[in-house]
């Protein structure tokens, strides 16, 4: 059917509620012509809304049609196949089509007289893989990119803007090719412009963030990923949508060639059946581990061994990037008479509050081991590891971007740091014990992205501080591979039900006195409920099974429900944090 002979089309409101899924049907006024995926004016009980169409019709029916009001740019946000994406992630996701439909589209639809370029046909070329490779990735990706055709479309999506900005440099530096980026720190109509140009002009090179992942390129003929597992590659609001799980529902429906980079392959991608691509070798330089058991106690967040390290790389001349859990407080913690580490005897987390665990609330006054009663934490903000490396090293210590020899950040300053002579993590136990299923994966490829900041050469290493120098973490750290910890957390999680293995939704509610009834008549014959447990001022309950199709349609039904009476909700489908 061509778009100028339709009489009617299906159009689904930008209402963020399940009632509207499927849409109204509208009658066109003669001369306007639609297709699915036009973005049009319409009125729903006498407001006026935009909304998208779904459908078109040859003919409209005997009944009655309130009339198009308008067509809202010429350039079609989505075809019929990515229609499909869309409406799989709005069940997966438990979310409105609506609020799904919202995420295909940059800030405005331009009007264009270019055409859209169509999607191609797949073929045996289509691929899913994961190449293993060292941060930063803009290097890799262009030199891989160099060998492509000259005409292919191909989008690439990115953890943060500083990594996009790195990428899309690289990759015009080695190719030449046209490049646009889209994110959030550039204006409305950069990001619009990046995505026509890429909708209309064969051979763009569209790099972005989270937000591009579900915007529809039919002409791309390959998407790349960069570093899937970290926590910014999935949206923290309703609904939780995560790149990967769009990206590998993409290459399912349409056979697009689909690649992922980073340094540790994610078990979802090894479930998924992705060939993993590079040197299975060493992976990241030498690593050394020092033992917090080793040292009195009472010792400082550095210990002796650490402190001397970072004094001597600084008289040689080199750079130091210390490595602290967070900006405030320290993670893990350890008995002051026995130097054993605070971990919680039913779920094995180390993360505790007032005595309690933040995972399973369960209490732990006393040390289990000697009955002691005194915890000394084993790492410590910035400010305190800063002053410390003073009196050690002098002032030549900061934070991030003060331009210091020594500087002291989190995870997420790591991002443009390189050529160090030694790097250092100051509480791997904090990291592999935090309270969440993901802990020890997440560990590991956060330390392995803190040892590629360390340039190879003699004396130049990787330093760990650990209470617990034969977790598995730490051995996976130390042989500069990742297969065997893959292997053996595949099989925990295989144990556990956890996901790829399992699925896991948690449902957040506020607002409502029988949010419990609710909850477990919708779901309960359909999945095992946990909870509720007190989250602030809400309700959560984690909802898990084997497979929770089912249970994610009976859940719209009372979320939908729950909503129309004014109740807060959130859903997180497999959620970061338990």
């Amino acid at each position: 059917m061509t778009a100028a002979h339709a009489a009617a089309c299906q159009v689904v409101p930008e209402i963020a509620s399940f009632s509207v899924d499927d849409g109204f049907m509208y009658r066109l006024p003669p001369g306007l012509h639609v297709g699915v995926g036009s973005r049009v004016r319409i009125r729903v009980g006498g407001r006026r809304m935009r909304g998208f169409v779904t459908a078109v019709f040859d003919e409209a029916p005997d009944r009655r049609l309130v009339d198009v009001d308008g067509v809202v740019g010429t350039c079609r946000a989505f075809d019929e196949g990515h229609l499909a994406l869309v409406r799989w992630a709005a069940s997966h996701y438990v979310a409105p089509v609506a609020t799904v439909l919202k995420r295909t589209v940059p800030p405005n639809v331009p009007r264009t007289k270019r055409p859209v370029l169509d999607r191609p046909t797949p073929g045996r070329s289509e691929r899913l893989r994961h190449r293993i490779g060292s941060a930063p990735h803009g290097k890799g990706i262009a030199e891989g990119i160099a060998a492509a055709p000259s005409e292919a479309t191909i989008v690439i999506v990115a953890p943060t803007v500083v990594e996009v900005d790195e990428i899309a440099t690289a990759i015009e530096r080695r190719t030449g090719r046209t490049v646009v980026t889209a994110h959030s720190s550039l204006a409305a109509k950069d990001v619009t412009a990046a995505w026509q140009t890429a909708m209309t002009r064969p051979g763009t090179i569209l790099v972005g963030t989270r937000e591009i992942a579900l915007w529809s390129i039919p002409s791309a003929t390959e998407w790349i990923v960069v570093e899937d597992a970290r926590r910014v590659m999935r949206s923290p609001a309703t609904p939780t949508l995560s790149v990967r799980a769009i990206a590998l529902e993409r290459h399912r429906a349409f056979g697009t060639s689909t690649t992922f980079v980073g340094p540790v392959p994610s078990l979802e991608l090894i479930h998924a059946g992705a060939t993993i691509v590079g040197d299975p070798g060493r992976q990241w330089p030498l690593v050394e581990v020092v033992d917090r058991n080793e040292e009195p106690p009472g010792s400082s967040a550095l210990l002796e061994a650490t402190r001397g390290a970072i004094a001597g790389a600084v008289r040689q001349g080199g750079s130091v990037f210390v490595l602290v859990p967070r900006r405030a407080h320290a993670g893990a913690e350890r008995c002051v008479q026995c130097q054993e580490l605070r971990r919680c005897g039913s779920c094995g987390s180390a993360a505790f509050t007032e005595g309690t665990c933040v995972r399973c609330a369960e209490p732990m006054v006393r040390c289990p081991s000697c009955g002691g009663r005194l915890w000394r934490p084993l790492g410590a903000g910035i400010g305190v590891v800063v002053d410390d490396l003073t009196r050690v090293v002098g002032r030549d210590v900061g934070r991030a971007g003060e331009g210091r020899a020594v500087t002291v950040g989190t995870e997420r300053d790591i991002l443009g740091v390189s050529g160090c002579r030694l790097a250092v993590a100051v509480d791997v136990d904090g990291m592999t014990l935090a309270p969440h299923y993901r802990a020890a994966e997440d560990a590991l490829r956060t330390l392995v992205r803190l040892a590629q900041t360390v340039e190879r050469g003699r004396g130049h290493r990787c330093v760990v501080q650990t209470s617990d120098p034969h977790q598995r973490t730490i051995a996976a750290l130390r042989s500069g591979r990742s297969d065997e910890f893959l292997s053996d957390e595949a099989q925990r999680r295989r144990r556990a039900g956890f996901p790829p293995f399992g699925e896991l939704i948690a449902l957040e509610v506020a607002g409502i006195d029988d949010a419990d009834d609710l909850v477990r008549s919708s779901v309960e014959a359909l999945a095992t409920v946990h909870g509720p447990a007190q989250v602030g001022e809400r309700d959560r309950w984690l909802i898990t099974g084997a497979d929770l199709t089912r249970a994610r349609l009976a859940l719209r039904r009372g979320v939908g429900t729950m909503r129309d009476r004014g109740a807060r909700v959130r859903v997180d489908v497999d959620p970061i944090d338990l």
